[in-house]
């Protein structure tokens, strides 16, 4: 068998979808791709490509290129658009166990609160008599802490009023939160946009960003804004080597280095923050890039 004709019948037998196009035609879709989108093969080969698509955003990814998850006809699918080429993977079930691990966590987070309200008063009030008390009690209070900010994070979010933001105004808020980190790095900053949100969601949004790209990331860093598809992008971007797996990396508990400090909760609270303002979050490899994001409504 040559070897452009096992290529075929490799993607004939793939679990990942496959539509080829050009013109805005398509020239050919795999089984899987006509499973996941619901059509006849036979039937929309040769013919407009939003006639197999049946999504305005699929059409778009295809035709501009990048990568989404999209919930299209009931399935969650991942979309990752090349010249020519759209891939697509049912990643429903991947989807569904990470909603029922998000609602055991804020499950465990509401059970946690409660205790852990009343041991940091009952801490304060504990008077050490020695150096050691005075250390073991100093490491009890940063463990409450740290616990209380996890459950925190693990809550469900409810985003405030929306009002009209201009993206520039907070980055002297982020670039004081941020002051130590930020120092004898190179930090590139376009916001001209203005979205209407919740400004304090925002905020942490950006901030989990930008810290996420100086923990883990390469200068120069760049946080930027665009309009596309009448929706707002914020995006950070990066110069550090590719990720083996960016979607990953919004699950609780996981760091783009063990080498370095931290609970892992930064872009998984980003992802919560962006759907609890009716928008998404995202992370792409884009040239010698890495891209972190999250797309939001514009009104």
């Amino acid at each position: 068998m040559k070897p452009h004709e096992a290529l075929a019948e490799a993607w004939e037998e793939a679990l990942e979808g496959l539509v080829l196009h050009e013109n805005r035609q398509v020239v050919y879709l795999n089984p899987k791709a006509a499973q996941l989108l619901g059509v006849n093969r036979e039937r929309v080969v040769g013919r407009p490509l939003l006639l197999a698509l049946r999504d305005h955003r699929l059409e778009a990814l295809a035709l501009h290129g990048g990568e989404r998850l999209l919930e299209v006809r009931g399935l969650w699918l991942r979309a990752k658009a090349l010249p020519g080429r759209l891939y697509l993977l049912d990643e429903s079930e991947a989807k569904r166990r990470l909603r029922a691990l998000e609602e055991a966590t804020q499950t465990l987070a509401h059970e946690l609160r409660t205790p852990l309200s009343g041991m940091g008063p009952l801490l304060e009030v504990l008077t050490p008599k020695t150096p050691q008390e005075k250390e073991v009690l100093a490491l009890l209070k940063a463990e409450v802490a740290r616990l209380a900010q996890l459950v925190e994070a693990l809550s469900p979010i409810r985003p405030g009023p929306r009002r009209p933001v201009a993206l520039a105004e907070l980055w002297p808020r982020l670039e004081g939160l941020l002051r130590e980190r930020l120092r004898g790095r190179k930090v590139e900053v376009a916001l001209p946009h203005t979205f209407l949100t919740d400004p304090e969601s925002l905020l942490q949004i950006l901030l989990n960003l930008l810290d996420n790209a100086l923990k883990y990331g390469q200068d120069p860093i760049r946080l930027v804004s665009r309009e596309e598809g009448g929706k707002g992008l914020v995006e950070v971007w990066d110069a550090g080597p590719p990720l083996p797996d960016y979607e990953a990396l919004f699950l609780p508990g996981k760091r783009g280095s063990v080498e370095v400090k931290g609970q892992g909760l930064g872009l998984y609270l980003v992802r919560r923050l962006a759907q609890a303002l009716g928008g998404e979050a995202y992370a792409r490899r884009e040239g010698e890039a890495n891209v972190f994001g999250v797309r939001l409504p514009l009104d």
